[in-house]
């Protein structure tokens, strides 16, 4: 038998329960700092360009999240449309690359 070492092997659950602990803690601590809407706010900024991909998100931009609702402001009424039409899909990959369903609709505004 081998003698243990400071390392253990993690089983294969282990790491997704380490992973949500963290988050956990760190939503916490982000309350308690009073940045928690704020930092959600620029991790959906940034998540939603990656998702409408770089020449919509030249013309558009994620403001807010309230209650399952993200603000999006567009430059046209044309994208904000588009966008409108494509609302399934853009927040499949808005939920899926946040890790939860945090988006349920889009509502949108004109970019000022």
């Amino acid at each position: 038998m081998s003698a243990p070492t400071g390392r253990q092997r993690r089983r294969d659950g282990d790491s997704d329960h380490q992973a949500e602990h963290i988050t956990t803690i760190m939503d916490g601590a982000l309350q308690r700092l009073g940045v928690r809407r704020e930092v959600r706010n620029i991790q959906l900024q940034q998540v939603f360009a990656s998702v409408v991909g770089p020449a919509a998100a030249s013309m558009c931009q994620a403001l807010s999240i309230d209650r399952g609702t993200l603000l999006v402001a567009t430059r046209t009424g044309a994208l904000a449309q588009q966008l409108q039409m494509e609302m399934p899909t853009v927040i499949a990959a808005l939920n899926a690359q946040l890790g939860s369903d945090q988006v349920q609709r889009l509502r949108f505004t004109a970019m000022g």
